[in-house]
């Protein structure tokens, strides 16, 4: 289990990004937007190498990228794109930078939507996962408020009714939370089996909203879900994605925290074993 620093969190400029987490000790990022648009938007072969380039001078491994496909309404124009040029492109792109997993989400749920998420939203996903498959590749579905994947529960569900080798979940337990879920134990428990990575970012209240905060400072439950993760020989990426202000200063900060975190609680593992 190895922290993966999203590069957006710090700039949209790669090699500013990759600068800074190189730095920091890290050797692991995850690409969502990067320049002016999501990752997988732009195949142009400058792009692609600067792109790889980038990666290479700095010595830093890609082990996901988040195009953002399929976080569109089923019937809305842009879901062509998504199914048809997005993520297909994106899956290629995946094979070019040597990334076995491309994150995904569900679509989007209409306001008032109850229930398990529609079968045009399975054949999207299932779809998906046919491409991917047949590349060597792995799915991981991302759960966003507004979509049918909200809660760690609905993203499993999902999940489990696509039922595809090539599909796993990236669980974010502060999405869950302010989709009314318990973070841990109940969304944990929900994706376990299905866990590909873990997004890490906190939260905590705030008049009716919520404000991001450092790394176990919120209520996500995160310091919980990492001692689990540790204790259950978790060999996935911790994806770092705190969301705090100025950006550059407080990404520093959470990485920080977080290789702490991890590092207790790889102790507390071995010091029960001993």
């Amino acid at each position: 289990m190895k922290i993966a620093v999203i590069t957006d969190q710090i700039s949209r400029d790669l090699d500013t990004a990759c600068e800074q987490v190189a730095s920091w000790g890290g050797r692991q990022v995850s690409l969502r937007v990067v320049g002016e648009g999501p990752i997988g938007s732009n195949l142009s072969s400058s792009f692609l190498d600067s792109l790889c380039a980038t990666l290479e001078g700095w010595d830093l491994q890609v082990v996901s990228i988040a195009p953002q496909a399929f976080k569109v309404g089923i019937d809305e124009p842009a879901m062509r794109y998504h199914r048809r040029i997005l993520l297909p492109a994106s899956l290629h792109l995946a094979v070019l930078l040597k990334s076995q997993v491309v994150h995904i989400g569900a679509p989007l749920k209409p306001a008032g939507a109850i229930g398990p998420a529609p079968e045009m939203a399975l054949e999207v996903l299932a779809e998906a996962c046919e491409l991917a498959g047949n590349l060597g590749l792995t799915l991981a579905l991302e759960n966003q408020a507004g979509t049918w994947a909200d809660t760690g529960t609905a993203t499993a569900a999902i999940t489990k009714a696509v039922g595809h080798h090539a599909l796993k979940i990236a669980w974010d337990p502060a999405t869950s939370l302010a989709c009314g879920e318990e973070p841990f134990p109940t969304g944990y428990k929900a994706v376990e089996r299905y866990l590909y990575a873990v997004r890490v970012r906190d939260q905590r209240q705030k008049g009716a909203g919520f404000e991001p905060v450092l790394p176990g400072d919120g209520q996500a439950r995160l310091a919980e879900v990492i001692q689990v993760l540790a204790a259950h020989e978790f060999t996935g990426p911790l994806l770092l994605d705190p969301g705090l202000s100025p950006r550059l200063e407080g990404a520093r900060a959470a990485y920080e925290t977080l290789e702490k975190q991890l590092q207790a609680a790889k102790r507390a593992v071995r010091n029960l074993k001993a």
